[in-house]
């Protein structure tokens, strides 16, 4: 994840922490990001999956998921097949390039 990509997410992430209180520990970031070929690894080896999404909110039972890109980033492959399997789950999954689309849908989600 590029230093862009973590920026919108902390926005996004600071964002809900502060204007939903109520919800704190219910949305939150997904480590997926090995360090080196060791971590990698031994992350690999507890369920760390390839692909995953940036972030993940819970709200009334239900999962929604959220990848974070800059204007100009791209899914990678992994990304995209994850976000059908995610899909075809039942869960929501949104590509955010924004911290006004993620709030956007995040008022959505909570109307």
């Amino acid at each position: 994840m590029n230093e862009s990509e973590a920026r919108i997410i902390q926005c996004c992430y600071i964002w809900h922490h502060n204007s939903y209180p109520s919800k704190r520990g219910l949305f939150f970031k997904i480590k997926n990001e090995g360090t080196n070929k060791i971590t990698g690894a031994r992350d690999r080896a507890t369920g760390v999956i390839p692909g995953v999404a940036d972030t993940c909110l819970i709200h009334e039972g239900k999962a929604y998921f959220f990848e974070f890109k800059t204007t100009t980033g791209v899914q990678s492959p992994v990304q995209k097949s994850w976000e059908r399997t995610i899909k075809t789950a039942g869960a929501e999954y949104y590509l955010v390039r924004s911290l006004e689309l993620f709030q956007i849908l995040i008022t959505d989600i909570y109307a």
